[in-house]
């Protein structure tokens, strides 16, 4: 298990301090990647940037490499090109499309009454309960193309190289998203968790958009609390190939283990259903240092 976590990334952690009650701090999170040696991880946030934070744990834990993230959700003026452009000049890695804010989980949450049962969702109820909740946001405009903002965006993002994560989109707004995007020239693109309930793509779809060369986020939090399969996962990496995977968590949570833990069962999964070690690895480290350099 050693050779499978050592020099992986996490691109998708949710570690304290948060608004969202949490499990492990950066600091204490740093430290365990160390101990696994593990090359780092990404903090993500539904409602803050991240980009200081990841300095104070790099400088707290040598040797680890910690990122920053941005949510493009109205806690930071959702489609707003000045904090992603504040966020590249600090020194950020990360930047995801809508999460909580975006109009199709907002769609979602109202059809399927399920926001109690996230972390965020019981956040939004407050929010709105409070009246200050913003309008969700979408990124097509009335005739299904992308809206002007996300040009701005998407340049900032080439122009600090940045990583592009499609959040909450749905697979009809993350699509035209990453054709629009790769036109423009940007190649690091990480499809957020595409078999949750709220972003899922059928396999066909997952095939369809590797030509564009992304990365399809294989979150270890998704399958361990229902919300798809192992088997599922498994049929979607097989079926998409190992060079347009990366192995995630999504963990944090108070419920959760480690993220490192997750990884680990990630790799623990992989190798008891046929895949090698450096097959592993190449999903959790090689793909991974290419997004992040």
């Amino acid at each position: 298990m050693e050779q499978c976590l050592a020099g992986a990334y996490d691109l998708h952690v949710h570690p304290h301090p948060d608004i969202i009650e949490r499990k492990f701090d950066d600091i204490e999170l740093a430290k365990m990647a160390t101990k696994a040696k593990m090359s780092g991880f990404a903090i993500k946030s539904h409602y803050v940037p991240t980009a200081d934070r990841a300095y104070y744990a790099r400088r707290e834990v040598p040797g680890v490499n910690v990122f920053g993230g941005l949510c493009l959700n109205n806690a930071v003026g959702g489609l707003n090109p000045q904090a992603v452009d504040i966020f590249g000049r600090s020194g950020g890695k990360v930047v995801w499309m809508p999460t909580v804010d975006s109009l199709n989980e907002s769609r979602r949450l109202k059809e399927t009454g399920s926001a109690k049962s996230h972390y965020w969702g019981r956040m939004q109820m407050e929010l709105e309960k409070d009246g200050i909740l913003k309008p969700p946001i979408g990124i097509l405009d009335e005739k299904g193309n992308t809206l002007p903002v996300m040009d701005e965006i998407i340049s900032l993002i080439i122009k600090y190289k940045l990583i592009l994560a499609t959040g909450h989109l749905s697979p009809d707004e993350s699509i035209k998203l990453i054709k629009h995007a790769t036109e423009m020239g940007l190649d690091k693109i990480i499809v957020t968790h595409p078999e949750s309930p709220s972003t899922f793509f059928t396999i066909e779809q997952q095939k369809s958009i590797c030509k564009y060369g992304v990365f399809l986020e294989r979150s270890y939090r998704v399958p361990a609390i229902g919300f798809s399969t192992f088997d599922h996962v498994l049929k979607e990496i097989k079926e998409t190939g190992i060079e347009r995977n990366i192995l995630a968590t999504d963990l944090g949570q108070t419920d959760s283990i480690s993220p490192v833990e997750g990884m680990a069962e990630l790799s623990r999964f992989l190798l008891k259903n046929g895949y090698k070690v450096d097959e592993i690895r190449q999903m959790s480290v090689e793909n991974q240092e290419f997004l992040v350099r």
